[in-house]
């Protein structure tokens, strides 16, 4: 049994019986949201992928921050004047309300941020300072693909560049761990709507094999096909994900059993892969609505996960 701690995103309900304890909380540098006084929170913290125009209360003053983009775009961990900016964001952000249980954060771009090793040595003083007011936040890191920057990419999107920043972690005892991403893994490995196979769904879920202990949380969503038949990210169900589908399409008897059998394979393999005794948080992206956050909950309990 694979147990899954859910994480409240958005206003989505969970199905029936499913009662959430933590809420996700947006933290970009354009955020005004506040703190909750009494219920346990996770920080989502500037992600970099639309202009921001750093309005966040927050960010009053915070040159590193401020002066750290490219047409707005946030250059995350810039130099060493923009991380101590950004420990200073998040310190204010919570001010004197309870402590986050999560602090979530991103990747750098690789025009000015040269490898992992380079953010590494950048994030050591956020660690250090974060736990010294925080000890029992848990920080995470989430996989990036996608993008309106223009000039770099992340430098933390395949399975390659996760089992490298795993071993600098462990090198350098550092109690940063992974919120995986599946969505936005598989684009990284060039795996979208119409290129999805058994096989290479099997050999993305291998190769993290030898760091799942590293991953405490996993994000899921769906996708849809919007206008000119692209795909629309964070929208629809599985179904639609694997399928290639329009939203609408999703009440008419669709998937075809194509479609079901990638899924069912999609699913099985995800079970194997943290069926290793972790208990693990689950953040739903699911912008849509909440009957395609059902589909996603209810295909997850249908093949052994529990939300506890």
């Amino acid at each position: 049994m694979v147990k899954l701690i859910p994480i409240l995103y958005g206003n989505k309900r969970y199905p029936y019986g499913i009662k959430p304890k933590i809420k996700e909380i947006p933290a970009h540098f354009d955020s005004k949201t506040k703190i909750p006084c009494n219920f346990d929170y996770s920080l989502h913290t500037e992600y970099s992928y639309y202009p921001r125009k750093f309005t966040s209360p927050a960010c009053k003053g915070l040159i590193g921050i401020k002066r750290a983009d490219k047409r707005g775009v946030p250059k995350l961990w810039f130099d060493e004047d923009w991380v101590g900016d950004f420990i200073v964001f998040i310190f204010r952000l919570v001010g004197e309300k309870r402590p986050p249980k999560i602090i979530e954060i991103h990747p750098p771009f690789n025009d000015y941020c040269k490898n992992l090793s380079h953010f590494v040595d950048l994030y050591e003083k956020f660690e250090r300072e974060i736990l010294n007011k925080y000890p029992d936040v848990q920080i995470f890191i989430e996989n990036r693909y996608g993008t309106q920057y223009h000039g770099g990419n992340f430098i933390l999107s395949t399975t390659y560049d996760l089992k490298k920043l795993t071993k600098l972690i462990e090198t350098r005892e550092l109690k940063l761990r992974i919120a995986l991403d599946i969505p936005q893994l598989f684009s990284a490995h060039n795996m979208e709507i119409g290129r999805f196979s058994k096989k290479r769904i099997s050999q993305i879920f291998k190769e993290l094999y030898p760091i799942r202990g590293y991953i405490m949380s996993i994000h899921l969503w769906g996708k849809c096909l919007g206008k000119n038949k692209r795909p629309t990210s964070h929208v629809g169900t599985l179904d639609s994900y694997f399928g290639g589908l329009k939203c609408k399409e999703l009440s008419k008897g669709n998937p075809q059993e194509q479609v079901r059998e990638l899924k069912v394979h999609f699913l099985r393999e995800l079970h194997d892969l943290l069926n290793d005794g972790l208990v693990r948080y689950f953040v739903p992206e699911v912008n849509s609505n909440s009957i395609h956050l059902h589909s996603i909950v209810k295909d997850l309990i249908s093949f052994g996960f529990e939300f506890i």
